[in-house]
């Protein structure tokens, strides 16, 4: 029987934080694919607040600890969004250069492994913006910053040979989308939300590739 193990890594968006359901877009993407034909199981490997700084630093430990040898091992990657976040008083945590030379790392060497999917950075949260996780920290988000870096990463991508997932374009047009973001911890949106993503990452023919192999 086939034993595929899946490492989701990356942010809070693939940790599927501000879910009412605790299940965010991997958990609703894997509950679709589930057969008992063979064994899937899948890591949430998202980290809230996580950086490619520090996604770079702790991905590969992270993922071997998971992928025994003889499984179908394999990786989906989500993460830019808190690079673009504006901290008060601080600047931009990650700046748009390093950011795409984190990415470019982390995706070189993922794909030089395993099978590697790439889902792009989704919607800035600009209707909840500026955010206080914590009474001594503001974030502010740009929608002009993630949909910069949405585009460069695209660009990469294309230049590494790894599958990249535009969601941010469909749901920048989804107006059910964008209101959920209001809905959710008021930093992300909530489950109504996150099965919008699910839903078009499912219908990506490299998704589904991967359970045709």
């Amino acid at each position: 029987m086939r034993d595929l193990r899946i490492c989701f890594i990356g942010d809070s968006y693939v940790n599927g934080s501000g879910d009412e359901n605790c299940l965010g877009w991997i958990g609703r993407l894997c509950q679709a694919r589930f057969d008992r034909s063979f064994r899937l199981t899948f890591y949430d490997l998202g980290i809230r607040g996580a950086t490619t700084d520090e996604i770079r630093d702790r991905w590969k430990r992270e993922a071997t600890a998971r992928f025994p040898e003889g499984a179908d091992n394999r990786v989906v990657l989500q993460f830019g969004i808190n690079d673009v976040a504006e901290l008060t008083g601080s600047g931009r945590r990650v700046e748009e250069d390093v950011s795409i030379a984190n990415a470019e790392a982390i995706v070189r060497e993922v794909s030089g492994l395993y099978p590697t999917l790439w889902v792009g950075v989704p919607p800035a949260n600009v209707a909840c913006s500026p955010m206080r996780p914590s009474t001594d920290m503001e974030i502010v988000f740009s929608q002009e910053s993630a949909v910069a870096l949405n585009r460069r990463y695209l660009e990469l991508a294309e230049q590494l040979n790894v599958p990249y997932l535009d969601i941010q374009t469909p749901l920048l047009a989804n107006d059910r989308y964008m209101d959920s973001l209001t809905r959710g911890d008021r930093m992300h949106c909530d489950g109504s939300g996150y099965a919008i993503m699910a839903d078009i990452v499912d219908r990506w023919e490299h998704w589904s590739d991967w359970f045709s192999d």
